[in-house]
């Protein structure tokens, strides 16, 4: 297995269609954002590759000033489900980002569903990444009227404060969005 990195091009034939199949419309960023963060640097996005297959993608976000990896889209597709590809990405994933204090995510918190299908969903998404080492954080996040547990994975050996998280995804967040638009739609919830 390996996580290739793509340019706009191979984004739009290869994975632009599948993000738009597998996550729902109002989690989804808009073309022309993916592909200015793309532009600017600040977003990578990965094929996980298999035997010359797609199995998968990752999309993070990052700044050159800052130490956290954001990812902010992980999937392996429907076929590929169970199989182990997802836990052997993200460990190629924590690899390519050693350079970085941790990987940060965000994970819209259970319980808080509109279904017991949908918490469910969550829960296990939740013991997922905490299967493969990522820690709660201390806060949580309400990003446009959702409400996220946050976890990060370490990728070193650097005791990290969780207000140094919050002050690096917070500059991501603004980078890809704009200020204005984060501090209108995002607020830190703490415990």
């Amino acid at each position: 297995m390996q996580l290739v990195k793509v340019n706009m091009d191979e984004f739009k034939i290869d994975i632009y269609p599948e993000y738009l199949k597998l996550f729902p419309e109002d989690e989804q960023k808009p073309y022309l954002l993916i592909e200015k963060s793309v532009n600017n640097n600040i977003m990578n996005i990965f094929k996980i590759v298999v035997d010359n297959r797609m199995v998968g993608f990752i999309i993070t976000n990052t700044l050159k000033e800052n130490g956290c990896v954001q990812l902010d889209y992980f999937a392996i597709l429907p076929e590929y489900q169970s199989k182990g590809y997802g836990s052997k990405a993200m460990e190629l994933l924590k690899e390519e980002s050693k350079e970085y204090y941790g990987i940060f995510i965000e994970i819209e918190k259970p319980g808080l569903a509109s279904s017991e299908e949908e918490n469910k969903i969550r829960q296990k998404r939740a013991k997922f990444y905490e299967r493969l080492g990522f820690i709660k954080l201390k806060f949580g996040l309400n990003l446009f009227n959702v409400i996220y547990s946050t976890y990060l994975l370490p990728c070193s050996k650097e005791n990290i404060l969780e207000e140094k998280v919050i002050e690096d995804i917070f500059e991501i967040y603004n980078a890809i969005s704009g200020e204005k638009r984060i501090k209108e739609n995002c607020k830190l919830i703490l415990g």
